[in-house]
This record gives C-alpha cells, sequence and structure tokens, in this order.
C-alpha cells in the first residue's frame, strides 16, 4: 500500500496512456494532457465519416503535429510513447470509432495504416459492412466482409477496437482473430456492475483476455454502477472487478474524454444520429453526463484514488501504461510494432 504522496511521485513517474479521448481537439488540450501528466493518447479521428474526409481529419493532425511540436507527437510505435515521456511531451495516436473511411475498400486500410491510423473500432453503434454496433435493431455478427477487414487489420499492424460493437459480432471477431493479434476493448465498462447495452459482459471480458488483448475502461457514468453519482473512487472499483476478471497485466485507462463539447452541441448531437444524421441512437448527445475522472488536467487525482484503494506500486504502474514491452500497449498485447 502507497501513500497519498508516494502515488503521485509513481504518477509522475510512470507512463500514463490512455486508451481513447474524443475531445474538442485545440492547443488547449494539447497544454491540458502536459499538465496532467498524460504521455500517449489514442485520439478519435474518424466516426461517421467517409474516406475523403477522414483524410482531411488526418491532414489536419499532421498540421497539429507540426504546429505544436513542443506538446505532441505522433505515436506509431509504443517506442513513440516511451520516447515522448522522455521528452515531455504526449504520444498521439491516431484512431477510428468506424471503419466507415475504408467505405468497402480492403486496399485503404493499407493507406490510412501508412498515414498512422493504427487503431480502428470495427464499427460505431450500428450495422456496417463489417458487423453490428451494439444499438442496431438485430446483431447480425461479423460479416464475410468483416473477416476479411479483420484480417487485413491484423496483417497491417492496425488494433481492432470493439468498445461499440455489439456482442455477437464481437464475439466472432475476438474468436476470428489471428493468434497474437488480439483485439481490443479500448473504453468500455463492465455489464457486471451496471447491466447496459453499451456494457461488456463478463464473458465477452474473459473471452478478450484469454486472447490476450487489452480492456480500457470509460468514465462514462450513466453507466456506472452509481450513475452520475459516481466518483473517482466508483471508477477504481470498477478497475478492480475487471481486474479480478482478466488480471492487472491486461487493464487500464480508456477514459473517454470528450473535454471541450458541450451536451447540447451539435458535435454531440452528431455522434449520436445514424450516420450522424438519421435516428437518434442515444439520448447523451444532450442529457447530463458526469465523468468522475475529471478534467485531464487534473488526472493525477486517479493515482491518489489507487492508493485509498489499498493499490502496491507495481499494480498502479501497469494499469497507468508503463508496463510496456517491445510489442504491447499498456501491457496488453497489441498489432503495434
Amino acid at each position: 500500500m502507497v501513500t497519498d504522496s508516494e502515488a503521485r511521485q509513481i504518477y509522475q513517474s510512470s507512463i500514463h496512456f490512455d486508451g481513447l479521448n474524443i475531445c474538442a481537439f485545440s492547443p488547449t488540450i494539447f497544454a491540458a494532457w502536459r499538465t496532467g501528466g498524460i504521455d500517449g493518447v489514442s485520439v478519435t479521428c474518424g466516426l461517421w465519416e467517409g474516406f475523403r474526409d477522414s483524410i482531411a481529419n488526418v491532414v489536419q493532425w499532421k498540421k497539429w503535429f507540426e504546429e505544436h511540436s513542443t506538446q505532441i507527437v505522433q505515436a506509431h510505435t509504443v517506442r513513440d510513447i516511451r520516447s515522448a515521456k522522455l521528452a515531455n511531451k504526449t504520444a498521439v495516436l491516431l484512431s477510428w470509432q468506424n471503419t466507415a473511411g475504408i467505405e468497402d475498400k480492403l486496399d485503404y486500410l493499407r493507406v490510412f495504416r501508412d498515414l498512422g491510423v493504427r487503431k480502428m473500432q470495427l464499427t460505431y453503434n450500428t450495422q456496417n459492412y463489417s458487423g453490428a454496433g451494439y444499438t442496431e435493431l438485430r446483431d447480425s455478427g461479423l460479416t464475410g466482409f468483416g473477416r476479411e477487414v479483420v484480417g487485413e487489420m491484423a496483417k497491417l499492424g492496425i488494433v481492432c477496437d470493439l468498445s461499440h460493437v455489439g456482442p455477437q459480432t464481437s464475439k466472432d471477431v475476438i474468436e476470428y482473430a489471428p493468434a497474437g493479434k488480439p483485439p481490443c476493448f479500448s473504453h468500455i465498462l463492465p455489464s457486471g456492475l451496471k447491466e447496459h447495452p453499451r456494457n461488456k459482459s463478463d464473458e465477452l471480458i474473459k473471452l478478450i483476455g484469454a486472447k490476450g488483448g487489452f480492456v480500457g475502461l470509460s468514465q462514462f457514468g450513466p453507466h456506472m454502477e452509481k450513475g452520475n453519482e459516481s466518483t473517482v473512487d466508483d471508477y477504481v472499483e470498477a478497475l478492480d472487478y475487471v481486474i479480478e476478471l482478466i488480471g492487472e497485466d491486461q487493464v487500464g485507462i480508456g477514459s473517454d474524454s470528450s473535454e471541450g463539447h458541450g451536451r447540447p452541441s451539435d458535435f454531440m448531437a452528431w455522434c449520436n444520429k445514424d450516420k450522424g444524421y438519421a435516428r437518434r441512437l442515444t439520448p447523451w448527445g444532450s442529457q447530463k453526463v458526469v465523468k468522475p475522472l475529471g478534467p485531464l488536467a487534473e488526472r493525477e487525482e486517479l493515482a491518489s484514488a489507487m492508493a485509498r484503494a489499498g493499490w502496491s506500486e507495481e499494480k498502479m504502474i501497469k494499469v497507468l501504461g508503463q508496463y510496456l514491452s517491445t510489442h504491447s500497449m499498456n501491457g496488453k498485447a497489441t498489432n503495434l510494432d
């Protein structure tokens, strides 16, 4: 067990990787990452967009990497995250929350991999060419084309995320994924603590854990056991719940921070409609959502909560993200080189 001051020192010296942010990205957010000691972060740079707009999103990030090189650097490998820590920068992993950007062209996966998009969620909430999201009327499972997408992603070194994917499609992907190339749940909560279609069952968490996949926990208040009354201590309890299922080596942080976006806002309305414009999928574009980890700049408070829960230094370091092997992210096997 560590003291509060010791926990803060551990946090400051450790690598902290956040498995998902969907913020209003700007120099203000980049500064908040540095203030909060967030050394690596997977950022959403694609959701409903097709090929052309997905390219535009990547171009914007390339400009930011150039213009704000004292704060951020693009992450292509886990070595880039380590290097960013030493340079007091945040390593940014470009990610999608949908494979809409490849449209129906497998070859486009290679183009975006080469541009640095190294993690893609198979589908966001609804049906696409590859499978079904969790809000779809019927979870059809992994499609034939989806099998080709999953196989090609594994070959190219693109991590397949299943956070918003339906349970049958998720199960199919986990079972189909090649050995040594597991998918991940980058930002989820366990349905064992609160039953909700967006949360993942103990069965699926154990299944992805058995494949060696990373599980990052979201801080989405409405989907936590105490709802919007949840605190950072409740978040640590959720971490412990999942650790009990698959062990501390494969569990980390996937905050799903949306800092800078209002509720309601045009952006949130776009996120929460099918394809960005059709039927409303969830009420969270306008309803209250508490995120108990708080502002990005105050992320160090998580370390204090870990100390209050009686965590050891080793456990803290692993879950925060420093336990990195040559072919892993946050100590969990991934497709990143």
